[in-house]
């Protein structure tokens, strides 16, 4: 069976969250944003020094942890019941405690790398573990039961993203008692952050974005579904790929040959998804690309070219490419899978997300008499565009700065400007929800009188 030939899905709304429940969470994230980009204002150079400079850490955190994974549990809350027809259990409870906790454990790391105090691991340590286990629970009890027909590929990815955060969170809590105990885990620990690193962007963050794509690039993008095959193979292949290099990542003589096969392949595997993704795109029934269109073309761009770096930065590595800087290098992959691959998908995926619930919860208001706009109309489309172009020209200055450690600042301010851009349009959309919602209360007590 052909890709175009798999019908399209129903979505399902009987168990759909508050309006407000993912929307803390999606405002949430473009705050770390600036957050992030006030540490890099004030910081300069010395926060693009090195990748292990604890300034290069606590910004990385602050956007992991308080904007990319913030905006993706927050997702998976609103998209599970209504792409799977999966309910959390006491998802009303539990949204909030892991709101509250991953802003205020995102915090207290961030202030860990920047002040060195042992006490802020510790706490900052314990509430991230308690959250994120709280919601990687939450999602197990969930994801046991049966999902809807056709929905098999996308819980598969997101199983697997959850896996692939289960082991990022482990390999976080060893290298943060390792910053709190010197000495006490006995294992390198460049060794460790490389896969700490390697799940948190590749599994937990690559492997969700893939789950995302099959339902929503066809749904929003008006694409050809993926075929079959990618659906059903891709994520589970390059699971087992993270497991390989991870467990080939010690290996010494004929073992280090491996270890380089199972990284090109996951290289391979991730572009290979990248270009599919791109040629849906390209093949599209629409002629004019909207933002939500553009964001994830710049998105899967961003991957390939973070794919052909990592293979010069091997090279490198290796005496093989002299020309190249590896840490320099290493500091623009991280730059670009953060704010080119994560941040561009987050980015697109708030200007369907967010108009389209807001349309949704707005139809019981139609019963009053009230007027509710098209869902394309919630957010004017240009408003988007032009928090777009500041993005994208955020991305190349900070991966520029990466190189040249004196674009830092000017790639921060644009990242800050483009991030109020996405505060305002998605406020846009939560003040007409709200105004609507109060026309038809006040007219529906009207009636009453």
């Amino acid at each position: 069976m052909s890709g175009a030939s798999v019908p399209r899905r129903v979505l399902s709304f009987d168990s759909n969250p508050p309006y407000t429940l993912p929307l803390r969470f999606f405002f949430s994230a473009p705050l770390f944003v600036l957050l992030a980009c006030a540490l890099l204002l004030w910081q300069g150079d010395a926060a693009l020094a090195s990748r292990w400079s604890p300034y290069t850490l606590a910004l990385t955190h602050l956007l992991v942890l308080g904007c990319i994974s913030m905006t993706m549990l927050g997702a998976l809350m609103q998209m599970l019941p209504v792409v799977a027809g999966i309910s959390l259990p006491h998802v009303l409870r539990i949204g909030p405690l892991v709101h509250a906790g991953l802003c205020g454990g995102t915090l207290l790391l961030a202030a860990a790398f920047c002040w060195q105090q042992p006490w802020l691991y510790i706490a900052a340590g314990l509430s991230l573990l308690a959250t994120l286990l709280l919601f990687i629970g939450a999602c197990t009890v969930g994801l046991w039961q049966q999902p809807d027909s056709g929905a098999a590929e996308v819980v598969a990815a997101i199983r697997q993203s959850l896996a692939a955060l289960l082991i990022t969170l482990a390999l976080g809590a060893l290298l943060a008692a390792s910053l709190v105990w010197p000495g006490s885990i006995g294992l390198p620990l460049p060794l460790l952050t490389d896969l700490h690193a390697m799940w948190g962007l590749l599994g937990w963050v690559g492997l969700l974005v893939m789950g995302i794509a099959w339902q929503v690039v066809p749904m929003f993008m008006v694409t050809e579904p993926y075929p079959p095959r990618a659906r059903s193979r891709v994520s589970t292949t390059l699971f087992l790929l993270l497991c390989a290099v991870s467990m080939s990542s010690t290996l010494q003589g004929a073992g280090k040959d491996v270890h380089l096969l199972a990284l090109g392949l996951l290289v391979l595997g991730y572009g290979g998804f990248a270009s599919l993704t791109l040629y849906l795109l390209a093949r599209r029934k629409r002629p004019s690309a909207d933002t939500t269109t553009l964001y994830w073309r710049t998105a899967m761009g961003a991957l390939l070219l973070a794919g052909i770096l990592a293979v010069l930065r091997q090279l490198a590595s290796h005496d093989k490419l002299s020309v190249l800087p590896v840490a320099p290098t290493e500091l623009a992959i991280g730059a670009l899978l953060l704010t080119g691959v994560a941040l561009c998908t987050i980015n697109g995926m708030l200007y369907k997300i967010v108009p389209f619930l807001t349309w949704y919860h707005l139809q019981e208001t139609r019963q009053q008499g009230a007027s509710v706009p098209n869902v394309n109309q919630i957010i004017a489309p240009q408003q988007g565009r032009r928090q777009y172009y500041l993005h994208c020209s955020a991305v190349v200055l900070l991966v520029a700065a990466c190189y040249a450690p004196a674009l830092s600042r000017p790639a921060a301010g644009l990242m800050a400007l483009a991030s109020l851009a996405l505060c305002r349009n998605l406020l846009t959309a939560v003040t007409l929800y709200r105004r609507v919602r109060r026309t038809a209360l006040i007219g529906q007590a009207t009636e009453v009188i």
